[in-house]
């Protein structure tokens, strides 16, 4: 491996790493917060010395000297977007797509972990990400603008409908149940997700990404009511499954 391979990986494993760290900033942030602020300690509210902005860095030589200990989902994410950026720039010919797919799914992460940890999609990320996902959309299926936006519409209908589908089912079960009226499974940040994910994958593509979404979404339902660790009405969040859904149709299209 000659040495200016080696550089550019450790370049991508760099970028990743800040991206990661960006991803992990926002999700702090923007559930709690109208403004952006300086990275803080989670514990202790004192601001973090850059160096502590990354967990990976603050993993290796301690975090905050509170003794509050880094997340697992930092870490994680951090190491997931080192991982992934080496191996998206190789089988991605274009720097300016190269660019747009990590963006895209940098969004996509940024989505999922605030509705599994805070049960929201923002449309803080949602805006910004739908634009995203239509320079995508454009630059990968190579459809003209009016077919990728039509997409995008019909993947906000297609999840507008279930939307209003889970309104009534839990409205016959708020009668059996006495279930408090504010209990929501599937919101509208979900309708939104599903206009992205259109936006992104264009069309024949998003079909076959909400079949495997809701597919996905049954088989996981079905192991954790099989489970000993089950509890009654358990929520889920299903961005998850709407991201690897659009996924999967994107990378076998």
């Amino acid at each position: 491996m000659s040495m200016l391979l080696i550089l550019k990986q450790l370049f991508l494993i760099g970028l990743g790493v800040i991206i990661g760290a960006l991803v992990n900033y926002l999700a702090d942030q923007l559930p709690s917060k109208k403004r952006l602020s300086y990275p803080h300690c989670c514990h202790c509210f004192k601001p973090l010395a850059p160096k502590m902005w990354f967990a990976s860095i603050s993993f290796i030589v301690g975090g905050c000297r509170c003794g509050n200990k880094i997340s697992h989902r930092s870490i994680l994410v951090e190491s997931i977007f080192a991982i992934l950026l080496p191996l998206i720039y190789e089988v991605i010919s274009t720097t300016a797509h190269f660019g747009i797919t990590s963006s895209l799914l940098a969004c996509f992460f940024l989505i999922i972990v605030i509705d599994i940890e805070h049960k929201l999609i923002l449309n803080s990320v949602i805006i910004p990400a739908a634009f995203i996902a239509l320079a995508y959309g454009m630059q990968t299926n190579n459809q003209d603008i009016s077919i990728i936006l039509a997409s995008g519409i019909a993947g906000y209908l297609l999840m507008l409908l279930v939307f209003f589908g889970g309104k009534l089912y839990w409205k016959l079960l708020l009668k059996n149940k006495g279930l408090s009226r504010d209990f929501v499974v599937f919101g509208m940040g979900d309708v939104r997700l599903g206009g992205l994910i259109g936006l992104a994958t264009g069309w024949p593509e998003l079909p076959q990404a909400i079949a495997v979404s809701f597919i996905s979404s049954g088989i996981f339902a079905i192991a954790i009511r099989a489970s000993s660790k089950y509890k009654p009405l358990t929520v889920l969040p299903f961005s998850p499954f709407l991201v690897v859904g659009a996924l999967i149709a994107l990378l076998l299209s």
